[in-house]
């Protein structure tokens, strides 16, 4: 009897100690779990800024040895910096391929940069700033758009646009005003001149479009979405970049004194996507004034483009 109970008390202890530990066991697995998912959150949470902030480092250091090379005509230096697609265009509107480009840099010379201003799409780039062309005796605003290919990063387009002493009265860069006479959007409100390579390619030029509609219609509330937080605007009549608060007043003053800007027509357009962030490049006549060489970057957002940057330069 003795032995009986003492062989059930034995169990019982057992019973009781396995209770413990299971209950230790579960506890420490689940602190263990916890602390790896925050270890993991926090991983997950700061590779993207850290991965952001070494490609735009890399982009600067580039951009650094472009001007470099650029100051020294060093066209076989620039020749590996320079993307297949490349194209600058000059204050005038002159816009030359890259190897027209390469072969007029003794007559290319500028000040330093000034103003440095970076965005980060990703896999685009954008350095904007101004300087000094000695030789013309001018200042003007450049943009410089770098662009991630399978292997390096690329410089697509280099722009100028005259910078002015001062604000013009008047802005340019918005299309014609109709002045009461019928308003005929066919290009590029319904058609332009662009066969698309991909599919990616015809959603940036579709949505452009559906942008341009709503210039014509002066609908402020449809055109908002489409436009980054940072957007910002170089217009090629040399006043200061326009940010989205300057563009949404002046749509609304466009409303509110019935005014209609037809948008320029369409001559020629390219578009590269690299992956959530595209590039574009236009020609359009207005149906009054100069041509405008313009390059726009765009940004996917939540499944939508949105313009970040436009700069426009007059051809004259």
């Amino acid at each position: 009897m003795i032995l009986v109970r003492l062989l059930i008390g034995l169990v019982c202890w057992y019973d009781q100690l396995t209770v413990r530990f299971s209950e230790v066991f579960v506890r420490y697995v689940s602190w263990f779990l916890s602390c790896l998912f925050i270890l993991s959150s926090s991983f997950v949470l700061n590779a993207f800024p850290v991965a952001a902030a070494k490609s735009q480092d890399d982009v600067l250091k580039l951009d650094h040895a472009f001007t470099s090379a650029f100051g020294k005509a060093d066209r076989a230096s620039l020749e590996k910096l320079l993307d297949s697609d490349f194209s600058g265009t000059d204050r005038k509107g002159k816009t030359l391929s890259k190897a027209e480009y390469l072969s007029v840099l003794s007559s290319l010379s500028t000040g330093d940069d000034s103003e440095l201003q970076v965005m980060d799409a990703g896999t685009v780039v954008l350095v904007r700033g101004s300087h000094f062309l000695p030789s013309q005796n001018v200042n003007v605003r450049f943009v410089r758009i770098w662009v991630k290919r399978p292997t390096e990063w690329q410089l697509l387009i280099y722009q100028e646009t005259n910078k002015a002493d001062k604000n013009p009265e008047k802005r340019a860069g918005f299309g014609a005003p109709s002045n009461g006479e019928p308003v005929n959007c066919e290009n590029p409100c319904k058609t332009i001149p662009y066969k698309p390579d991909t599919a990616e390619e015809q959603e940036v030029a579709t949505m452009w479009q559906a942008v341009e509609r709503t210039v014509l219609t002066n609908d402020v509330e449809a055109w908002i979405p489409n436009f980054t937080a940072d957007f910002l605007f170089v217009t090629p009549d040399g006043g200061t970049p326009l940010n989205k608060a300057d563009r949404v007043a002046m749509i609304k003053e466009l409303r509110r004194t019935n005014t209609t800007l037809i948008p320029a027509e369409v001559l020629s357009m390219k578009v590269w996507v690299f992956g959530d962030a595209a590039v574009m490049r236009s020609e359009h006549k207005p149906r009054h004034g100069k041509i405008l060489h313009v390059t726009r970057l765009f940004e996917k957002h939540d499944g939508h483009w949105q313009i970040a940057f436009g700069q426009q330069t007059w051809v004259e």
